[in-house]
């Protein structure tokens, strides 16, 4: 099933916080209503940009971000977080992961993307199918939650946001998507993102909790952060 578990929706950790429950509330509710940028992109440009480097990434010794979860550095000081997906059921999922002090975090807590290349339940022709087939996709899940250092997060929900159009690819060798090495396609994603700046040094417990009844899935993971100070030069 060329890794559909690991990848139907996936989960990723709010990572390297230490904040009040009221800041982080704050934090979400500026989720995708908001036109606001950051770093030149919008949380939907951000999502795009997440599954790109995701899709980049290939599997190694079967570990992948969307398999056994962890780290992507990307663009701008940007660092990707995610984490696994698992049959409804399954024991918790625990990730160490050590970041830069500096680093902004693009976090979904849980998402999805359909493309041109993939096939059903992931295939769409044309923009208004990618979109269509991606947010319905996004409509199965069930109670998205988190919590940063045991405060829930507050109205995860008001950081759905969808992505523009993307292009993925070329893909690597061994992709997590089991296609051809080369394949390039246009893709849009949904999810619930969240766009974080900066966060204080320390080690951090963050929760990540959904579940999928229609495929079966769930996710429950627990990622200990380690934001460090920047290396001396």
């Amino acid at each position: 099933m060329r890794h559909t578990c690991a990848r139907v929706l996936v989960v990723a950790a709010i990572a390297g916080l230490l904040l009040s429950a009221a800041t982080t509330a704050s934090i979400t509710a500026q989720g995708p209503p908001s036109p606001a940028r950051y770093k030149g992109l919008t949380s939907g440009e951000w999502a795009a940009a997440w599954w790109q480097a995701v899709f980049a990434t290939p599997v190694e010794a079967g570990t992948h971000p969307l398999i056994t979860g962890g780290a992507i550095g990307g663009n701008n000081r940007a660092m990707f977080l995610a984490g696994p997906v698992t049959p409804a059921g399954s024991p918790r999922v625990t990730i160490p992961v050590t970041i830069p002090a500096g680093t902004t975090l693009i976090v979904p807590i849980i998402t999805v993307e359909c493309s041109v290349a993939e096939d059903p339940p992931f295939h769409g022709e044309n923009e208004a199918e990618l979109r269509a087939c991606a947010n319905g996709l996004l409509d199965l899940v069930s109670d998205p939650q988190a919590t940063i250092d045991g405060a829930p997060l507050s109205d995860p929900g008001a950081s759905r946001v969808e992505s523009p159009l993307f292009r993925y690819g070329p893909l690597p060798a061994d992709n997590v998507l089991g296609l051809p090495p080369g394949t390039q396609s246009d893709a849009v994603a949904a999810g619930y993102f969240l766009v974080l700046p900066s966060f204080s040094l320390g080690v951090h417990r963050i929760t990540a909790r959904a579940s999928v009844p229609d495929f079966g899935l769930a996710t429950d993971t627990e990622v200990i952060v380690n934001v460090a100070p920047p290396a001396k030069r």
